[in-house]
């Protein structure tokens, strides 16, 4: 039972609507209100007109954040209500806005609410720096793909894929290609100088917020691990937040969505796909860590060929992402440096299999 607040308030946010309950310490209702989310002021009318203070919880979603961002002034206390938990907990009976909302707050009454962390503003700028980057990231890998099967596609061997060699390219090799295709290679070129540009002015963006900021201290130790530079560390420190909200590796991992679905049936366990359950951005900013670790690090790319050969070069890579999230937790939790492997000499290995690549075709 909640006594500190005189009212507790459940949210169930939609895109278009938003359904918010209030009840009293002992769960009793005090009001309810379903309206469109334009209506912030007639919201805000409402927070305001119930006993103060007041505690309140907003059912997890994917655009959440506005709805935090715009009503913490309102309140004495916004948390963020864990969507999976709850669905378990609820059970069978009918879903709807109300009940949901009217569940939250009578949970919160009870003081059996599954909360959920909310970053604090300045880590929420490190998280949007990071997902932007990811953004841009996905454009440029898109627009080279794209001009490589262009390339492809007319038997050409094509230049290094930046704006500046295909520019050269281009000028050179015209004759190559089809006026058609002249005219779309220049417009990926345009979109290759754009987002190079982009990224250039995000990254000295996310080297000076990683410098300056409260996570300072977690970068520069996760700056420790080789590949691990300071988009990957700005991006990674971001989106885990403070590492001691987790109890153990295990949890965090969980918490990454790295860990299998397991699926059980007729008393047989069998390991699925990995969860998906949290960040895209932490996922992908590890497994991109985790792979030019390998390339650093002996010890671990002696363990990342391993599981390709039983596993398989996604599989393998998934799981070396998660191997790294463990060894980042530990970092954390003992307060030491990354204590590495033998280095790894990566122009040596390349050329070694450009030479495995040149024997094959020849």
């Amino acid at each position: 039972m909640s006594s500190t607040f005189q009212s507790l308030v459940g949210v169930d946010l939609h895109q278009c609507t938003v359904t918010l309950a209030a009840v009293d310490p002992l769960g009793a209702r005090i009001a309810q209100l379903k309206i469109s989310t334009k209506s912030v002021g007639k919201i805000e009318e409402w927070l305001s007109a119930l006993p103060q203070p007041v505690h309140l919880a907003v059912e997890a979603c994917p655009f959440v954040e506005w709805f935090i961002e715009r009503f913490r002034p309102s309140v004495e206390r916004i948390d963020i209500a864990d969507a999976t938990e709850l669905a378990n907990r609820r059970g069978k009976r009918r879903k709807t806005d109300r009940n949901d909302a009217q569940d939250i707050a009578q949970r919160l009454a009870r003081g059996e609410c599954p909360l959920g962390f909310i970053a604090p503003p300045e880590l929420m700028q490190f998280r949007k720096l990071g997902r932007h980057w990811r953004c841009l990231s996905r454009l440029l890998s898109r627009t080279k793909h794209s001009m490589k099967s262009m390339l492809h596609a007319a038997n050409i061997r094509g230049p290094k894929f930046d704006g500046a060699s295909a520019q050269r390219w281009l000028l050179a090799n015209r004759d190559l290609l089809g006026a058609v295709q002249q005219d779309a290679f220049a417009d990926f070129i345009d979109i290759l100088n754009l987002v190079e540009r982009q990224r250039e002015r995000l990254r000295r963006q996310m080297i000076f917020a990683s410098r300056s900021g409260a996570c300072a201290p977690t970068i520069a130790r996760l700056m420790t691990v080789p590949g691990i530079a300071e988009v990957w560390a700005t991006t990674i420190a971001a989106e885990i937040g403070p590492f001691e909200r987790f109890p153990n590796a295990d949890a965090l991992e969980f918490w990454a969505g790295l860990t299998a679905d397991m699926k059980e049936s007729a008393g047989r366990t069998q390991s699925g796909h990995i969860t998906k359950a949290g960040s895209a951005t932490l996922r992908w900013a590890l497994g991109k860590a985790a792979v030019t670790l390998c390339q650093c690090d002996a010890r671990q790319e002696a363990t990342r060929q391993r599981l390709i050969a039983r596993l398989g070069k996604p599989k393998a890579n998934v799981a070396m992402a998660r191997r790294l999230l463990r060894i980042l937790y530990a970092m954390m939790r003992d307060g030491q440096a990354y204590q590495g492997g033998p280095r790894r000499d990566r122009t040596a290995a390349a050329n070694r299999a450009r030479l495995g690549r040149k024997k094959q075709v020849a």
